[in-house]
């Protein structure tokens, strides 16, 4: 190359140089620009816990019939107070454990899911769809009953249930039908009075995974104490003077 070629390379630099300030600059300003997307979802979220939620109190009783194989099924029904009735769909438990505690207690847990959304009705707020939810269950008995020996069912009622140590909880979200409004909720079970349950394990090891389980906390005679949080977006609220 020769020295005539000097100043066609210099003006190519200059250029390209530019070219890249430029870029650097637009993707500066694109790195300090808000996304809209995340901005609406912000406000969303923000728009629906403005308020502290509004709780609930009512007496439900439960029955989950579940297994790892199969779907089951899982009805609420609230027979006085505010709280939710529904009979869902539930996938096969992915997660579920069983342990024996000592000679005589054993704990269950495990997470469900629905396998669509459920149609459900809340005392109060009307009909609606719970489209999005997590079940989680974990239960502690003092005592048990096993006829079969390792590895079959196991057998308790509510008496048997260590007190306080029933622990279920609904999470998700409720779209009330009359004006499509969400309303994210929580539902927990207080202490059981009446109720029973079996539990069948996948094999006879003291800390092994569920095979099926059939449970009924409380019933129409002696339902479960059930609360329950819902947030609420609250659009006409007045904005008051400080005096």
């Amino acid at each position: 190359m020769g020295i005539s070629d000097l100043p066609n390379r210099q003006n190519l630099a200059i250029f390209l140089a530019a070219v890249a300030l430029v870029v650097s600059l637009v993707s500066v300003v694109r790195s300090n620009s808000p996304n809209p997307s995340a901005h609406e979802n912000d406000d969303s979220w923000k728009s629906e816990r403005q308020y502290p939620p509004l709780v609930f109190s009512g007496s439900s009783w439960l029955d989950c019939s579940i297994s790892s194989g199969a779907n089951g099924r899982q009805t609420m029904t609230t027979t006085s107070g505010q709280g939710f009735t529904f009979d869902a769909t539930m996938l096969p438990i992915q997660n579920g454990k069983l342990q024996l505690l000592g000679q005589t207690g054993m704990m269950y847990k495990f997470e469900s899911f629905p396998t669509t959304a459920v149609k459900a009705h809340f005392t109060g707020l009307g009909d609606g769809m719970i489209t999005e939810m997590k079940s989680e269950v974990e239960v502690s008995v003092s005592r048990f009953k096993q006829p079969g020996g390792a590895g079959n069912a196991i057998h308790f009622t509510a008496a048997d249930i260590a007190a306080d140590s029933a622990y279920v909880e609904f999470t998700g979200v409720f779209l009330r039908t009359s004006d499509s409004k969400p309303f994210p909720f929580r539902v927990l079970f207080g202490r059981v009075q009446e109720g029973s349950g079996t539990v069948v394990p996948i094999n006879a090891a003291p800390d092994t995974k569920i095979l099926s389980k059939h449970v009924t906390l409380g019933s129409v005679r002696f339902p479960v104490t059930v609360t329950t949080a819902l947030y609420e977006e609250e659009d006409n609220v007045a904005k008051l003077k400080l005096p």
